[in-house]
């Protein structure tokens, strides 16, 4: 039978090798506006359709320019290629079939890849350089701040205008909220995923992260409210009701909502950039997973005879039990982190991990 994975970016310093926001804002001498925005504490998004507006009404900065800009963006060719090649394997539409094999070398049925974006950016400065490098048709979505030209100027607003009740996310977007939102539609849509990998470097790309390790109801607990219904919604229909229920209860016994969970899911986590400051998913994730592998449980029963009540031995082999599995899943979690550092590393682990190579 075939399987369908959603191959899902991050956009800055993941799937290109910039920030756009400070690129563009560096290629069109617009730092001052920028520096003086940081200083005054504006909130990222605001202060990039601010400095933008600037660049344009006191700079005498155009279209073109950005434009040019944008073309410029470092862009590692191994990357290009990957997405090329998941293009041309579907014929385009963002979404790639291909063939595996068993360990003879025999096919062994085919899987759909769909290919998706969630970025902090905007929706101009992806789609622009997706389609500068040929690459529009290898991506199925693309999930962004929106932004558009009004009087010459490239202005930005907010992908949330609401509040969305993730602890974790900036105010104006929750990446968790837009991946479990994009497999709800899609398993409306008769599509549902075995898998997820996600490619990512900063702190807003935990929430996705977790989300897709730990699965919708840990989550929840774990400050994730607006996101669990959600992903529950994407789940198998069989369970889908339970497990929206469950997590909006926090019911940890509650059946996970697939692919979020999944022991298929990927995260491939930055662990540096190139001036060799660490990456701040990979921190989470590593700082995450060292509290979880030294937490462990244990306890005693409260019945009336001695035969319920343990002994000091079987006490602490309880514990260690405990600690023992503790360790286990923490493991297990980690191994689904694959991390890497330079864009060549990353386009040949995911060529390996798609079937592609």
């Amino acid at each position: 039978m075939a399987s369908r994975t959603l191959l899902c970016w991050d956009f800055d310093w993941s799937l290109i090798e910039e920030n756009t926001d400070t690129w563009v804002l560096q290629q069109l001498g617009a730092d001052a506006f920028y520096r003086a925005g940081r200083q005054a504490g504006t909130q990222w998004t605001r202060l990039m359709d601010e400095c933008l507006e600037k660049a344009a009404s006191q700079l005498g900065r155009t279209p073109a320019d950005v434009q040019a800009a944008l073309h410029a963006t470092p862009f590692h060719p191994e990357l290009v290629a990957l997405l090329r090649r998941v293009a041309a394997t579907s014929g385009g539409g963002g979404s790639s079939s291909c063939g595996g094999s068993d360990s003879n070398g025999n096919g062994s049925g085919s899987s759909a890849i769909d290919v998706a974006v969630i970025s902090d950016a905007n929706t101009v400065y992806i789609e622009t350089i997706l389609t500068h490098h040929g690459l529009s048709p290898a991506v199925l979505e693309v999930h962004s701040n929106p932004a558009e030209w009004r009087g010459g100027a490239l202005r930005v607003a907010p992908y949330h205008t609401a509040p969305h009740g993730c602890r974790h996310c900036p105010s104006n977007l929750c990446k968790g909220q837009v991946l479990a939102s994009l497999l709800q539609r899609q398993a409306a849509a008769g599509l549902r995923y075995d898998r997820v990998l996600y490619v990512g470097d900063g702190k807003g790309d935990y929430c996705p992260s977790a989300l897709l390790l730990h699965g919708s109801q840990h989550w929840h607990a774990a400050g994730g409210a607006a996101i669990a219904a959600g992903c529950a919604a994407s789940s198998n229909p069989a369970t889908n009701g339970a497990a929206a229920t469950a997590a909006q209860r926090g019911d940890s016994n509650a059946p996970a909502p697939a692919p979020c969970g999944s022991g298929s899911n990927r995260v491939f986590a930055r662990e540096s950039y190139p001036d060799g400051l660490p990456c701040s998913l990979w921190v989470m994730l590593r700082t995450e997973a060292a509290g979880n592998s030294g937490s462990g449980s244990g306890g005693s029963s409260a019945g009336g005879g001695s035969s319920s009540t343990p002994t000091s031995g079987q006490a602490a082999a309880a514990a260690a039990g405990g600690e023992a599995a503790a360790a286990g899943h923490a493991a297990g979690r980690q191994a689904r982190v694959v991390p890497w550092s330079q864009p060549e590393e990353l386009a040949g682990l995911l060529l390996k991990e798609l079937q592609l190579s």
